[in-house]
């Protein structure tokens, strides 16, 4: 995901919606949007503490409670959350939450 962030700012189209966010000030981190964008939006489901009656049938060991398990699973989160948006299951995230997000 991150390496998607970086190719979307590295060239960035003037009409293209994110570009706008590759300027941002503060800058979009982990520290001040992902981690709590995370907790809020999937750690009910995919937070490492949760055992496996308490993870709405979300596979065990699938964890996003650090940036480095984000990135692990950073394609499929990308692929769920934006390109079929079945996740979270219940909606959630705002359409600018979205965007940040991407």
């Amino acid at each position: 995901m991150t390496f998607l962030l970086l190719l979307a700012c590295a060239d960035p189209d003037e009409t293209d919606p994110i570009a706008e966010l590759c300027d941002r000030d503060p800058p979009i981190t982990w520290e001040r949007f992902g981690q709590g964008h995370m907790r809020t939006h999937c750690n009910g489901c995919h937070g490492s503490q949760l055992r496996e009656e308490q993870r709405n049938d979300a596979p065990v060991g699938v964890d996003f409670d650090t940036f480095p398990m984000v990135e692990n699973w950073g394609e499929r989160i990308y692929i769920r959350t934006l390109v079929s948006r079945d996740m979270p299951p219940l909606g959630g995230p705002t359409e600018e939450e979205l965007r940040m997000f991407e």
